[in-house]
């Protein structure tokens, strides 16, 4: 199982998430979707090519968030929280679809 570690203290906002999604999921180097050295900022895109790279070939992830706080994201109030929680509900939707894959949420970094 492949894992992707995430941490808030490296993003200024959502848009640097998305980048480094792109960059960490290894999506800038498919010629298959539209923009994939963002996912075009697009929650859409990034669903397709996580089911298309990951769940439909069976490569099974684990996604882990350090230092997000779910609760705040998933009641957002300002434009940076409201694009982290539609990341948030594709990486929720695509483990309820797919439940070989994993997502954990971490208040700081640690070496589990």
């Amino acid at each position: 199982m492949k894992e992707y570690i995430f941490n808030k203290k490296d993003y200024k906002n959502y848009q640097d998430f998305y980048k480094d999604l792109a960059i960490k999921m290894e999506s800038i180097e498919c010629q298959d979707y539209y923009d994939t050295s963002t996912f075009d900022f697009n929650p859409n895109i990034l669903w397709e090519y996580m089911t298309c790279e990951f769940a439909y070939r069976k490569e099974f992830i684990k996604i882990i968030l350090v230092g997000f706080d779910r609760e705040k994201i998933s009641n957002p109030k300002n434009i940076d929280d409201y694009g982290y929680s539609l990341i948030f509900k594709i990486f929720d939707l695509f483990i309820k679809e797919f439940p070989n894959n994993k997502l954990e949420f971490r208040m700081e970094e640690d070496n589990k």
